[in-house]
């Protein structure tokens, strides 16, 4: 309930610039293209410690990912491919992300190990979800979802030091609860058929 008020709050925020580049009619794979790529620096800012940066960043890499959707709506140009490019490059840029945070933390096996079940469990809450609507059901499930993942990696960026460590450790928890909220809700729409 909480993640659908995020997601109206930033639609809202969103929609002068959504409306701006409907108007400019620039493509929404463009855009989808365009948040991958600013994820790039974000990697190298998480490998290099500048993690305060980096959340600056990924909100505004995020952004692109927010607005494509709405822009290929509001445009009328939704596509099946276009829906394959943005599922795909979503977890192509999580394995950047968390690739910089790994490298980081290289030597630091508590964290290293923390951050590498974060990225499994983040890969998962998204297969999850996309095996459920292979198999006819839906499943939007837990807390952490990519809105909620990214709201949460951008805010404990900022915040960084020890508390981004701390926050870490509440990550890799909160998505292996959704993976297992998603898994059991899943389960029991399959077997109610």
């Amino acid at each position: 309930m909480a993640n659908k008020s995020v997601v109206r709050f930033g639609r809202k925020i969103l929609n002068p610039l959504v409306e701006l580049l409907a108007r400019k009619k620039v493509a929404p794979n463009a855009l989808t293209v365009t948040g991958f790529l600013l994820t790039l620096p974000v990697a190298f800012l998480y490998a290099t410690g500048h993690t305060r940066l980096a959340g600056v960043s990924l909100a505004i890499a995020g952004s692109f990912d927010a607005v494509d959707g709405e822009v290929a709506r509001r445009t009328g140009r939704v596509s099946k491919f276009g829906a394959l490019l943005d599922s795909t490059l979503d977890r192509f840029s999580e394995f950047l992300i968390f690739g910089g945070m790994l490298y980081f933390y290289r030597l630091d096996n508590t964290m290293f190990f923390v951050l590498f079940f974060s990225l499994i469990f983040s890969i998962l809450i998204s297969y999850v979800r996309a095996r459920g609507e292979g198999l006819g059901v839906s499943i939007r499930s837990g807390l952490m979802d990519r809105v909620g993942r990214y709201i949460y990696l951008i805010l404990a960026s900022l915040i960084d030091g020890e508390i981004f460590r701390f926050f870490m450790y509440l990550f890799v928890f909160l998505t292996a609860l959704t993976v297992v909220a998603r898994i059991s809700k899943l389960y029991n729409s399959l077997t109610s058929e």
